[in-house]
């Protein structure tokens, strides 16, 4: 799973955590995930439809280190993010300091070119939104939610839980490996079922090609969102380093994507466009 996937993920579990209601009283009985799965997922269709009128800049950094800590290969990239149909769209204007010109960027505006005309697609559309639903219903199958309590932050209720694998969960692929090792605490927005803060970490080591290699126990992933003028929320913090062994190789990871100026525009996702002009 890329970052991109996983943060999708991720954001879909915090809604299945709670259900939107109108008055949250302090007093109110904690919600029950399994019992409002369903209905927080179309809540979650409904939140990707919103984020088609923003368009965010967004700064990317990835590193690679070598079993001593010391740097590899490093690349940062400055990108327009914007959505089509819910589905996330990126184009990336520099790579490393360097604006992208000639070839490299003409190739880049076919590769946004074709990704809008692919999610114009109402069969795209869908097939990426039950996969992402598929993630969900993974995840929670894999986790359980302990030591949920409330508090009230600026007003608004914010519901806290402990994330641990669950032991019944028999996993086999690797997203499913790397789910059931999650450990951490998940923060979500009461009243619109929205995250606000996740931070993970794997509890053990976890096997990729047999005995080839493994991602190494303590992989951290750090996420979260903050809501707009409008209502709605969008990622602004994602972040996430460990290590990982194969073969005789032994290397250490870290990335770290900020979203930031995020505007509205209005983009008519039934043609072939790209980014829009600013």
């Amino acid at each position: 799973m890329n970052v991109h996937a996983l943060s999708a993920t991720l954001c879909i579990l915090a809604a299945v955590v709670v259900h939107a209601s109108d008055t949250i009283p302090r007093d109110a009985p904690l919600p029950d995930a399994q019992q409002i799965k369903q209905r927080v997922l179309e809540t979650e269709r409904k939140a990707r439809k919103d984020k088609e009128n923003y368009l965010c800049a967004v700064h990317e950094e990835s590193e690679e280190l070598d079993a001593n800590g010391k740097l590899k290969k490093s690349e940062t990239r400055e990108i327009e993010q914007f959505f089509v149909n819910g589905q996330q769209i990126e184009h990336t204007l520099s790579k490393d300091g360097k604006t992208l010109t000639g070839d490299a960027a003409k190739k880049e505006q076919e590769k946004v070119d074709k990704e809008v005309k692919k999610f114009s697609d109402p069969k795209q559309v869908n097939k990426a939104e039950q996969e992402d639903e598929k993630q969900a219903d993974m995840l929670l199958r894999a986790l359980r939610f302990t030591n949920g309590h409330r508090d009230f932050v600026n007003g608004r209720s914010i519901v806290s839980f402990d994330l641990s694998g669950d032991p019944n969960f028999k996993p086999k692929s690797l997203e499913e490996k790397l789910a059931q090792s999650l450990m951490g605490k998940i923060k979500v927005d009461e009243e619109t079922g929205e995250l606000t803060d996740l931070h993970v970490t794997t509890d053990h080591d976890i096997k990729v090609f047999g005995f080839l290699g493994n991602l190494k126990k303590g992989f951290q992933f750090h996420m979260n969102q903050e809501r707009q003028p409008d209502g709605v929320w969008i990622p602004t913090f994602v972040a996430g380093n460990g290590g990982a062994r194969a073969l005789f190789m032994n290397r250490q990871f870290r990335f770290l994507e900020k979203t930031s100026r995020c505007r509205l525009f209005n983009v008519e996702s039934t043609v072939t466009v790209g980014v829009p002009k600013q």
